[in-house]
């Protein structure tokens, strides 16, 4: 009787301590493998793109989960700025506002939790209190150096116009201006575009070419709202006219 009662707890106690184990054999993952590398984006679908990387293979890479791990970086030209856009840009501007030379560098870029929109003198946030609304004070500053946060209004003969809250005011650009882009938006992603690719895949599944991104980052390769002009066409060649001899004429 002790025996068998031995033998039962026993059986419990070893089934006892394997469990976890066997939870943890079930729960595995199967064995995953990295892919990185550079490459060149030659196909865009909802939520993949089709990779050719410098060693010639072709992947289809998934898009990474959060936004945030997709970079978007490159240019654009004036043209392709539309209202609503978040522009940032440093400029001299007087206790009014008013802006003392010509914009010539714009940053495109995409607000997250932590952008602070307005103003921004020496870095110091809350600095255009003292400045852009005028000051009664003789000794204060006249001018400063401020870096801009807001959204385009509009464009128009050379100026524009921006607006963030409790804030506005109108800059002049410069004949030739750059403007740099840096986004999370893999809309913007085109044919042609380098990419740099970290992503995983599932080693069984290797012969599929199919990976998931951890992270993404694209450098554009043509400025956006860039349009290519047509290249003219060849003149065609003036064909050669035979004049004969009229058998008349002598």
């Amino acid at each position: 009787m002790n025996t068998n009662r031995s033998i039962t707890v026993f059986s419990f106690w070893f089934m006892f301590v394997m469990l976890p184990t066997l939870t943890v054999a079930q729960q595995q993952q199967p064995p995953k493998e990295t892919l990185r590398g550079d490459g060149i984006v030659t196909g865009i679908a909802n939520g993949a793109i089709q990779v050719e990387l410098a060693s010639g293979k072709k992947w289809v890479v998934y898009l990474p989960d959060s936004s945030a791990s997709v970079e978007v970086e490159g240019q654009a030209v004036l043209s392709w700025l539309q209202r609503g856009m978040y522009i940032s840009f440093a400029g001299i501007f007087d206790s009014n506002g008013n802006a003392q030379t010509d914009i010539n560098d714009l940053l495109v870029f995409q607000p997250n939790k932590d952008t602070k929109l307005g103003a921004q003198r020496d870095g110091i946030a809350g600095a255009n209190k003292a400045l852009f609304g005028g000051t009664n004070n003789p000794d204060a500053v006249q001018t400063a150096r401020f870096l801009i946060s807001a959204r385009v209004i509009n464009i128009k003969d050379g100026k524009m116009a921006v607006a963030a809250p409790g804030f506005q005011t109108v800059v002049p650009l410069a004949n030739k201006v750059t403007i740099r882009v840096k986004s999370n938006d893999p809309r913007l992603v085109r044919l042609g575009d380098k990419v740099n690719v970290d992503a995983w895949y599932y080693t069984a599944q290797a012969p599929l070419m199919k990976a998931k991104a951890s992270r993404l980052k694209f450098i554009a390769d043509k400025p956006f709202g860039y349009v290519e002009k047509p290249k003219p066409k060849k003149p065609a060649k003036d064909e050669k006219t035979e004049v004969k001899e009229n058998p008349e004429m002598g």
